[in-house]
């Protein structure tokens, strides 16, 4: 009783969170034509029964009148065909919308929210929104199947109560082993997707590390420590996978066996004809299909309860606390007071009771071993992320970024320099910009010349970078490794160009070499008892 209360739950709550009430008609029409499959299957065995028995008891009008015209029998074979197609598409069709509505629902709420990682985007956007677009398929296959089942059973009984009764006592006795397959599966589900997230994590330190790790000599360590992962990923998935095929298989074994029980103890030999011993077996499969898709649905449960998580997260919004005050005092740029900061889905805080200026104008440097939280400040800077309490103040919402991974269109030089600009751009200011900043090595720069990530150089990508910076009309530029895919003479160019404009300008870099002349030192730290804090120099 408890597993269908959270069985219901979870499609109440799934369905708000996809607006998939909107679509009930399409799950209705599975529903329905899954049914009509059953007439025709039902049909079919009756005909191919009458065919071969030539039995004169049949008073069914529908056989009569099919057995009176058997050239109609190929296209209820056809028509079954077509029936099955379109309810198999539409399902299909239903799980695809879904996943496309959760998509953008979820990165919708992503950029609203500002307490996302990348990671935790990724995942989200990637992972769940398929998980729950299969989950919908899963639970209309599952409605589908117990109409199914209870119009073989309505059929059987019909035609041989008795015989039926006594089949149901017997299947009663074996559905203990079914209740137990199912609550093995859900146990080992929940490994295996521990298990997976654990060699995913494993997987992008192995590669983002493979340099370092082949230099220091730590290879066989590292795989170690991989094969580990992998083996406890394999082992909960095959027993996972043993589980729920035993599961699948056993309405079918079980019919089987009642089957022969009955005709060696019970001489039913009489009374089981080959209508009804078909539809028992049609039944049995379907009961099959039901028992893997209650499976499946168990396993949703630990990718729902995720999504959950992030419904819980909407409950909250802490846009408030990141505001644009055109008239800050003192000629201050950025106030940040008393600000607490923590990823969604996370129990550690990377910052709490926050408190620092930024002076208007000013060049600041930002440094600090990995894992100090620079990226996550410039986040609280620029509005990306919003802090849980507190308050973040800007002069300005005339922000620029630059970043060691430029977004470069394919697409024209123009469009590249031009990208999100809410303000019509001379071409001669384009081009002064490019000679500026020595761009190519030629005289006359076509702004109509195709570019992608695989005709520009890193550099190149980090110089067009700065110049959509500065074209926009930035009055706060934040930056972030900037400089790691350029030479000391770019640097030193790029530096030269900055220095002469007004703007105020953060720079998180680990190269000291950035700025000659920093007005501003911020040094972030892991203090003794782990927690994050800075130095202003």
């Amino acid at each position: 009783m408890n597993k269908f209360k959270i069985l219901i739950d979870d499609i109440l709550k799934v369905s708000k969170f996809t607006k998939t009430s909107k679509k009930k008609r399409r799950i209705i029409l599975s529903v329905f034509l899954s049914n009509v499959i059953v007439f025709f299957d039902i049909l079919i065995i009756l005909i191919f029964t009458n065919i071969f028995t030539s039995n004169p008891d049949f008073q069914n009008f529908i056989v009569e009148f099919f057995m009176k015209n058997l050239f109609l029998f190929p296209l209820i074979i056809v028509f079954r065909f077509l029936f099955m197609y379109v309810e198999k598409m539409n399902v299909l069709g239903l799980k695809l919308k879904i996943e496309e509505n959760l998509r953008t629902n979820l990165i919708n709420e992503i950029f609203d929210k500002g307490n996302y990682s990348i990671a935790d985007a990724y995942y989200f956007i990637n992972t769940i929104s398929i998980q729950v677009g299969s989950f919908y398929k899963t639970l209309t296959v599952l409605l589908s199947s117990l109409l199914q089942v209870l119009a073989y059973a309505a059929y059987l009984i019909y035609s041989d109560f008795n015989t039926v009764l006594v089949f149901f006592i017997g299947l009663l006795v074996l559905a203990y082993p079914t209740y137990l397959l199912t609550k093995i599966g859900r146990k080992y589900a929940h490994l295996t997707y521990g298990y997976g997230e654990e060699i995913s994590k494993e997987t992008e330190k192995v590669l983002d590390n493979l340099f370092l790790i082949k230099i220091v000599n730590s290879v066989s360590k590292e795989i170690k420590k991989f094969s580990s992962s992998a083996k406890n990923y394999f082992d909960s998935s095959y027993n996972n996978l043993k589980f729920g095929t035993m599961n699948a298989l056993l309405p079918n074994f079980s019919t089987m066996l009642l089957l022969s029980i009955l005709l060696v103890f019970f001489n039913f030999v009489k009374v089981l004809t080959l209508d009804f011993i078909g539809v028992m077996l049609r039944l049995f499969q379907t009961l099959g299909v039901f028992n893997q898709n209650i499976s499946l649905i168990n396993e949703y449960h630990v990718y729902l309860e995720n999504l959950y998580l992030m419904e819980k997260n909407k409950t909250a919004s802490y846009s408030e606390n990141f505001q644009v005050n055109i008239s800050l005092e003192n000629n201050k740029a950025i106030v940040i007071s008393d600000a607490t900061f923590k990823y969604f889905n996370s129990e550690e805080y990377i910052f709490e009771n926050l408190n620092l200026t930024i002076p208007r104008g000013k060049h600041v440097m930002i440094t600090g071993p990995n894992g100090t939280g620079k990226s996550t400040l410039l986040g609280l800077f620029s509005g990306v992320f919003y802090p849980e309490s507190g308050l973040v103040e800007t002069h300005s919402n005339k922000f620029g970024y630059v970043g060691a991974s430029p977004m470069i269109l394919n697409s024209t030089l123009k469009d590249n320099l031009t990208y999100a600009l809410d303000k019509k751009i001379d071409d001669k200011e384009m081009i002064n910009m490019l000679e500026k900043f020595k761009l190519f090595n030629e005289k006359n720069f076509d702004l109509d010349k195709k570019v992608s990530n695989k005709t520009l150089s890193m550099g190149q990508m980090q110089k067009i970078s700065f110049i959509r910076a500065l074209l926009s009309g930035v009055e706060i530029l934040i930056l972030d490794e900037s400089t790691s895919n350029l030479d000391a003479e770019s640097r030193q160019l790029i530096f030269k160009i900055l220095k002469d404009l007004n703007i105020t300008i953060i720079n998180s870099t680990h190269n000291k070499e950035d700025f000659d002349n920093v007005d501003i030192y911020i040094e972030l730290f892991l203090s003794e008892n782990g927690k994050r804090d800075l130095v202003v120099t």
